[in-house]
């Protein structure tokens, strides 16, 4: 079996696209890549033999790093970093112990940048205040006036303007609270690990509180098989939008939504089929918010398109589909996160119980 020379793994750290160093037991730089020459703005004659803290934007993070790594553990954190220019940037970083022959012969750094990343949340966080604080303000203001205007007249037309003023008023503060409900789950996304998370039971879980929140859908739970998909605890917020989705979007009398599963042996397809009037072909993409027309359109824009980037991030898939003999059917395509089952072959379906 054939191995691959020294000078193909030299070149290969040199042509990472991701700023990575090397360094000795003393701490000292023996090695930079390209991307980390660009990153820094140190060529790597400048950073070869000067210690680590050349880079560092807070030396207690360097200690930390030292210590971690002494006592023969890898460490990852926040880290921020000085240029040669004196910029500060911030990132996410992660050394390792460097080991031949059973012998630690130095450490190896990767690091990420997060600025942009900081500088939206900065941004965000305003964005947050506006729209809950001074937006949702300026919307009590306008019903205070519209409910003082309809006090002041009897006239049939201008009372139903009126009417239909205060219900477009409720509708943007609805919207609103969907917008800062997005912006939360967005951001808990970033600190949100991937785990192996046992399909059957977020199913069941948000199949049973779904029950509870639309009492006169009629919501069933089909056959579940015992599986991990690749996922994490936003997957429930998903699952609980394509719901809702189904629910408050049907317009017959009496809501009908089934959650299945099919088990594609290496991934699983969950489906959420309802009877409602479906999606026509042209606009699939469209709730989604994958096209730049309108978002929010079909309502929940918000929710699906809070779904399409929930399941991206887990690089499977959602997409519509026609039910029969009507309605539509949201897919979810998950991984699986490991061979087999977990507990039993598989769930029986739940019964509904009305609570």
């Amino acid at each position: 079996m054939s191995s691959l020379s020294p000078a193909v793994y030299v070149e290969a750290f040199h042509s990472a696209d991701t700023p990575m160093l090397v360094f000795d037991l003393n701490f000292l730089v023996r090695d930079v890549n390209r991307a980390g020459q660009s990153f820094t703005g140190y060529t790597r004659e400048e950073l070869v033999d000067e210690p680590v803290s050349v880079i560092a934007g807070d030396e207690s993070v360097v200690d930390e790093i030292v210590e971690t790594l002494i006592r023969g553990e890898p460490w990852q954190g926040e880290f921020p970093l000085q240029t040669k220019a004196g910029t500060r940037v911030y990132g996410r970083g992660s050394t390792a112990p460097v080991v031949v022959d059973g012998k630690t012969k130095g450490y190896v750094a990767v690091f990420v940048d997060t600025t942009k990343q900081r500088r939206y949340a900065s941004t965000s966080r305003v964005l947050s205040r506006l729209v809950r604080h001074d937006l949702r303000n300026e919307l009590n203001l306008l019903y205070g006036y519209i409910d003082r205007a309809a006090t002041q007249t009897d006239e049939p037309e201008a009372l139903d303007a009126l009417e239909r003023a205060r219900s477009q008023v409720m509708t943007v503060v609805g919207r609103s609270d969907r917008v800062r409900e997005l912006r939360d789950l967005l951001e808990q996304s970033y600190d949100a690990e991937s785990d192996p998370v046992r399909l059957a039971e977020v199913l069941e879980e948000r199949v049973t509180a779904a029950r509870k929140r639309f009492p006169d859908a009629d919501i069933s739970l089909g056959r579940l098989p015992g599986v991990r998909v690749h996922a994490d605890d936003l997957l429930p917020a998903a699952i609980d939008a394509l719901l809702e989705n189904a629910v408050v979007h049907n317009d017959k009398e009496a809501a009908e939504v089934t959650v299945d599963v099919i088990d594609r042996q290496t991934d699983v397809v969950v489906r959420i089929c309802d009877n409602g009037p479906g999606v026509p072909r042209g606009q699939r993409d469209l709730i989604f918010g994958r096209e730049d027309v309108d978002v929010v359109h079909h309502g929940t824009g918000l929710g699906l398109f809070l779904v399409d980037n929930i399941v991206d991030s887990y690089d499977g898939a959602v997409w519509v589909e026609d039910n029969d003999p009507e309605g539509a059917v949201f897919a979810v395509r998950l991984q699986h996160a490991s061979e087999g089952v977990v507990g039993q072959d598989a769930f029986e379906p739940q019964p509904r119980v009305d609570d």
